[in-house]
């Protein structure tokens, strides 16, 4: 995978975590993948998205070899989140929910939160579905996909949007972000 992919994947498990500490534990949160409109692109995608969080849940949950995924995470934390979450804070007059600022907290929930979090492939072929209503305790999410994904379904508490696509496609990548704000 590439290094952009592992870091949103990331990106969005601290997001997750962060919510479920700030108590919106039982909202849905989700991540977007679209690569490509290939399904066959997208299974193999699927495959190594799926292998990556459960080599995370392995090694954070048993703590054998966990000290680099730690690492991982918390730099991430500290470069993008802290400083992002200060800014905002900074910009707005309106009072911020309970800013989570200690990382062990976040070290703590996130063993937890990894075994509520689910990989599916959203496509035509695909048996995957996102059953968002069936999901009392909110359905934690990275669904993998193409066009119907990124056209056509909405994603419920979206969280991180992975895009990768051709420089000749910009003016898609632009109705994307307008769709996604």
């Amino acid at each position: 995978m590439p290094p952009s992919l592992i870091e949103a994947i990331q990106a969005f498990i601290l997001a997750c975590t962060i919510r479920q500490l700030r108590g919106q534990g039982a909202e849905h949160s989700s991540m977007l993948v679209h690569v490509t409109r290939f399904n066959l692109v997208q299974q193999h995608v699927h495959g190594q998205v799926r292998d990556y969080v459960m080599h995370l849940k392995q090694r954070l949950r048993r703590r054998i070899d966990h000290e680099s995924v730690l690492s991982e995470l918390r730099s991430l934390w500290n470069r993008d989140f802290l400083s992002t979450s200060d800014s905002v804070e900074k910009q707005t007059s309106e009072s911020p929910h309970r800013t989570v600022t200690d990382w062990l907290e976040i070290e703590q929930a996130l063993p937890d939160l990894l075994e509520q979090l689910d990989v599916r492939m959203i496509n035509g072929t695909a048996k995957d579905a996102l059953d968002y209503a069936d999901s009392a305790t909110g359905l934690k999410v990275i669904a993998i996909g193409g066009d119907k994904l990124a056209r056509g379904l909405t994603l419920e508490g979206l969280c991180v949007s992975y895009f990768q696509k051709k420089k000749k496609m910009y003016d898609t990548l632009m109705q994307m972000g307008h769709w996604f704000g």
